[in-house]
């Protein structure tokens, strides 16, 4: 039945020709009976009504401030800093005039589709789409209100697997503590109000035109079509590299995840991988004397120019050590103040996941992920990797245990200890080339070298590295004395995992292996990866139809397609790869 325009708090028509009324009090939609016979005039008057609605209610989340300057990307170095010979290539200048150019290239062509798509968008479905942007942006703006009268906290330690010393209480200039600790987060949290309000602020502001062009192109073609996934997603990469590190590591992470995102979108977030711009060389040179306490010449003969690597966290120069016999070291320099930086991110994504927890609990109340549960896990690991002395213990660690347990073919660097700092780490130079950038036949070869070193860190060590993306995995162009051709890099994120839960894990493994699904579904409650009050009996089929075309084997790529080929997912859009794992787990909360 069919209910009256007077029920609701506010009316919104589709472009599908459907009237539907918005409730603020429990946040839900009804259809009605459309008795609109307004003339296009009044159509479009009441069309920038609901526009202004809808920017009334967005300025209720926040006041949006004005965009910073432009990072300064670099000077000219003269060939000496500090006593200290520089060394580039002599295509390094070249470079950055091309990288600049094409970053301006890439903001044109984000500019210029999104007036193409303004351009073919009709007065009806303006009309249409401003009244649905509006009635979201409202229950957005209820959702954050909700939020913000929330005393947030820290994540918790107490269940994450991140391996670090929590006994360490030291802090910063600022009060920050340099080793992850929820309390003394919270206390910032509280003093710095103001300066958090204030990236929120910016956050929202990137956040809500391009999520409101998400709503407008799914209300307007009923999906968000293939041919609008490469637009998006190079604004979308634009737009984590103008928030700055935290965002950009969130980038880099999503990069390795073709479960969740479609190719074209993978394919631009990689450039994340690079595409940082790196900090000033003198800069670097007086956080390395800083941190090491003295001039540079008294630990190095040579450094490079420019960095050899820029991450979201630190940059990489190559160096030459002051030891008489000139050995190369690769020297990891962290970023100015970016522990209070990613400390204040923290606070915005906590804030963010618990609005974006809000709508989902909202409007899909069927999908039971928790999402600040995850959010947490990934923040207490990214504000550990800011700790280099960690880093350089885990480390030197995982070297060893590798070496004990005579994995061959795969080494990690060796660790200069006297010479790693909570900013600075010293390590041995690798030569080689990313796993990334490897062919198919030499991956194919690093894959056998590196699964063994991986399972054996998992189910044998219970200590492993935790961020094993291309760009951490190098081919050495020449094997080590020791006839090594693999280096594993980067050792920030590590996680302990115990014997009961290795055990549950190869329990897993072996169930998997002999399609024993309802065991594998008593191993995932102990693991707690399901409910203990799941319905089995729904859960069991599905996992047989989803894991037995992994369990055939022939590859990744014949997995995805038996995945879509089952699911009913269509090549040319991204909506109904969604809609399908979507259909599936339907399916299974159907049945709790």
């Amino acid at each position: 039945m069919l209910l009256k325009q007077e029920k609701f708090d506010k009316i919104i028509t589709t472009n599908r020709n459907k009237d539907l009324g918005y409730n603020d009090r429990d946040g839900r939609f009804f259809e009605i009976q459309s008795s609109s016979t307004d003339t296009q005039e009044e159509q479009a008057v009441d069309a920038q009504n609901k526009l202004q609605q809808s920017e009334e209610a967005l300025n209720a989340l926040v006041d949006i401030p004005p965009m910073p300057d432009a990072v300064f990307d670099g000077m000219n170095v003269t060939g000496e800093i500090n006593g200290v010979k520089m060394t580039a290539s002599s295509n390094s200048m070249k470079r950055k005039r091309s990288e600049e150019t094409a970053d301006s290239d890439e903001i044109l062509a984000a500019a210029e589709e999104t007036a193409e798509f303004d351009s073919k968008t009709t007065l009806t479905d303006r009309i249409s789409n401003s009244g649905a942007v509006s009635a979201a942006a409202v229950a957005t703006a209820a959702v954050n209100a909700a939020v913000s009268m929330k005393s947030l906290s820290a994540p918790s330690v107490d269940k994450s697997y991140i391996s670090l010393d929590s006994t360490d209480k030291a802090i910063d200039e600022e009060g920050l503590p340099l080793v992850y600790d929820k309390d003394l987060i919270e206390l910032y949290w509280r003093k710095e109000r103001g300066a958090l309000n204030q990236r929120w602020s910016y956050f929202v502001g990137k956040a809500v035109p391009f999520l409101t062009k998400l709503v407008t192109l799914f209300i307007s073609e009923g999906e968000i079509n293939e041919r609008h996934i490469p637009g998006l997603s190079r604004q979308a990469r634009l737009d984590l590299q103008d928030l700055g590190p935290t965002f950009i590591k969130a980038g880099q992470m999503m990069s390795v995840r073709p479960d969740v995102l479609p190719q074209a979108t993978l394919d631009e977030l990689t450039k994340l991988q690079d595409g940082v711009v790196p900090f000033d060389t003198e800069i670097a040179v007086k956080q390395i004397e800083e941190e090491l306490g003295g001039p540079l010449g008294k630990f190095f003969t040579s450094i490079s120019e420019e960095p050899v690597a820029a991450a979201s966290l630190a940059q990489v120069y190559l160096a030459t050590l002051n030891d008489g016999k000139d050995t190369k070291v690769a020297v990891k320099v962290q970023r100015p103040s970016v522990l209070s930086t990613v400390s204040k991110d923290l606070y915005v994504l906590r804030r963010a996941a618990e609005v974006f927890q809000g709508l989902v609990e909202r409007f899909a109340p069927q999908q039971k992920t928790n999402y600040v549960a995850l959010l947490n896990e990934w923040a207490i690991g990214f504000y550990t990797e800011l700790d280099f002395s960690n880093e350089a213990k885990n480390q030197e660690r995982l070297r060893t245990a590798l070496i004990d347990a005579g994995i061959e073919g795969i080494t990690v660097p060796r660790v200069y200890d006297e010479m790693c700092t909570r900013r600075v780490l010293v390590s041995e130079w690798m030569d080689g080339v990313k796993l990334s950038e490897c062919e198919p036949e030499e991956i194919k070869e690093i894959t056998a070298v590196a699964q063994e070193a991986f399972l054996t860190q998992l189910f044998d060590l219970g200590f492993f590295h935790a961020d094993p993306h291309p760009g951490n995995i190098l081919k050495l162009n020449e094997p080590t004395a020791e006839g090594h051709t693999v280096a594993l890099l980067d050792c920030g994120l590590m996680a302990n995992i115990d014997r009961e839960d290795q055990d549950h894990m190869i329990n897993a493994v072996i169930h998997l292996a002999n399609k024993d699904y309802a065991s594998l579904v008593d191993d995932f409650i102990r693991l707690n990866i399901l409910p203990t009050d799941c319905d089995r009996a729904t859960i069991i089929p599905l996992m047989d139809k989803a894991l037995s075309p992994y369990v055939k084997g022939g590859g990744a790529k014949k997995y995805e397609a038996e995945l879509k080929k089952m699911y009913g997912m269509e090549e040319e859009s991204m909506s109904s790869t969604v809609g399908g794992f979507q259909r599936g787990s339907s399916t299974y909360h159907a049945g709790k």
